[in-house]
């Protein structure tokens, strides 16, 4: 079945915050394949976890997205990930258990590590 992921600025960007805005897909984006990677590896590995809850913070800087300063970048400058897990297991574990995630995760390999990616047009 078909689905549509639809996208919006915030009315200061000239937009209706009807929807997320790119920076907050990439962020869910990294979220949910970080839990995910995170959970599946456990698993097979044995590792049960009862609850996982997350927060993701992201830094961007305007004056680079909008071209108002050549000397910010236009992507975030840092993105902060937070967990919190339920498991039975000691507290040393925890941190090993979150780097599964950061271990098997495609999207936190493709942002941490860059990947090509190559742009094209055509016309309609």
């Amino acid at each position: 079945m078909p689905f549509v992921l639809k996208a919006d600025e915030p009315g200061v960007l000239l937009g209706r915050d009807e929807a997320a805005n790119p920076v907050e897909h990439l962020l869910h984006a990294l979220a949910a394949c970080l839990t995910t990677s995170m959970v599946y590896h456990a698993a097979a590995r044995g590792i049960q976890i009862e609850e996982a809850g997350s927060w993701f913070e992201g830094d961007t800087d305007l004056q680079g997205f909008l071209g108002l300063d050549k000397n910010v970048r236009t992507g975030c400058q840092e993105i902060r990930v937070n967990f919190k897990i339920k498991a039975d297991v000691p507290d040393e574990r925890l941190q090993e258990i979150v780097g599964l995630g950061t271990g098997y995760s495609p999207v936190f390999d493709s942002l941490t590590r860059g990947v090509p990616v190559s742009v094209s047009a055509a016309r309609l």
